[in-house]
């Protein structure tokens, strides 16, 4: 549809939402790579023979941090696609309405 005016989608600007999105989701994936790589350790090798409980805790923390990181990734991945779908459908669309219109117009 249209790329300027009142009416119609932009079908660039969803181009472009889809593509910082998916660079947002690179983004994620890798902090929660290089957290899940360099959480804390399991209990007392890191923190020490009379901490053991929390240092457990705390590497149970980065984990699940890890984990929210590449579940809000695979989302913005995700909603990435359906930006770049739904765009392209619209372009479709919209020129084959304009076709058929152009054919009536004749």
């Amino acid at each position: 549809m249209g790329e300027s005016g009142d009416f119609g989608v932009r079908v660039t600007a969803l181009h472009t939402a889809a593509t910082t999105l998916r660079d947002n989701a690179g983004a994620l994936r890798q902090h929660a790579h290089a957290i899940g790589d360099h959480a804390f350790g399991l209990g007392n090798d890191a923190a020490g023979r009379d901490y053991s409980a929390q240092g457990a805790g705390i590497h149970r923390g980065f984990e699940r941090a890890a984990g929210c990181l590449r579940h809000w990734a695979a989302a913005a991945a995700a909603t990435a696609d359906v930006f770049d779908r739904a765009a392209t459908e619209y372009a479709r669309l919209d020129h084959e309405r304009a076709a058929a219109l152009h054919q009536v117009g004749r």
